[in-house]
């Protein structure tokens, strides 16, 4: 289910930004843009996945290593940091209303929003986005020597997952000269559930198999802005996030002697983002 890594491979990162305006499309017009995100995480989520990874050879059944494994493999799951593509389309839609879809490599969004205006100029929209979150097996947390041999195979595992997750975002926003350019900023809240399964080792039906489940909410804020002519645009957009980590590992098989405890972690990150978007 989980990238376990000090940085996810792109495609693998958590980044899923807005980057749109609080303005609305016009009805019928279709948006269609490109980019990419970053996801840094802050120094308490860092050392929460380089003491899994460092536990991930060690023998799970000492309880200390076995946790420190877990809460390494819950959080790296479900904030993932690294960079991400960004892919999205939108449709200008009757009464100030749109919709669009994104794919940001590890999941795929949804989302509907109304606007208003709140001044001339000034517009706010609220929005609502449901996601939905496949992981494969891609990633492992293999130690390799300055010769890329393997130092370390039993940190070798395999993991495949999914899960959903839903966001709320409130954005108010500026436009100047009908869109030439247009700043926007708000509040977004949501959550993310993930349930999969671990290997231990990579390939080896004998190895441990863990069920495995996380849940995050979190908060963030964030600010953008955008700029061009049409049919071109390039926008930015930069949100800073606190995450707040739930979840549990057990073993599959009744008879192993693996035992983890209750998980939680938490942590901000810091996700810039940039697209260009063309409207047509």
């Amino acid at each position: 289910m989980w990238c376990l890594t000090a940085a996810c491979a792109f495609g693998c990162a958590g980044g899923a930004p807005l980057l749109h305006p609080a303005q609305p499309l016009p009805v019928d017009v279709v948006s269609v843009g490109a980019g990419v995100s970053g996801e840094f995480a802050s120094t308490e989520i860092n050392d929460t996945i380089d003491r899994g990874r460092s536990a991930a050879g060690q023998p799970l059944s000492d309880p200390a290593n076995a946790n420190a494994y877990a809460q390494g493999v819950l959080t790296e799951a479900l904030v993932a940091p690294g960079m991400a593509p960004w892919v999205a389309a939108r449709v200008g839609l009757p009464s100030n209303t749109e919709a669009g879809l994104t794919y940001t490599g590890r999941s795929l969004r949804l989302d509907g929003r109304f606007a208003f205006a709140v001044a001339e100029q000034w517009m706010m929209s609220v929005g609502l986005g449901v996601s939905g979150v496949l992981l494969t097996p891609e990633r492992d947390a293999t130690e390799l020597d300055q010769g890329g041999a393997n130092t370390n195979p039993d940190a070798e595992f395999e993991l495949t997952g999914k899960g959903w997750g839903a966001d709320l975002p409130v954005l108010i926003g500026y436009q100047v000269l009908d869109g030439i350019a247009d700043v926007w900023l708000g509040p977004r809240f949501g959550f993310e559930t993930l349930d999969g399964d671990l290997r231990l080792r990579r390939g080896d039906p004998t190895s441990p198999l863990l069920d495995a489940s996380g849940t995050g909410l979190w908060a963030s804020f964030l600010a953008g802005f955008s700029l061009g002519i049409p049919p071109l645009w390039l926008r930015f957009e930069l949100a800073t996030t606190y995450h707040r980590l739930s979840g549990s590992v057990v073993a599959a098989e009744p008879e192993s002697d693996l035992q983890f405890d209750k998980l939680e972690a938490g942590g901000w990150t810091l996700m810039p983002s940039g697209a260009i978007v063309g409207k047509f």
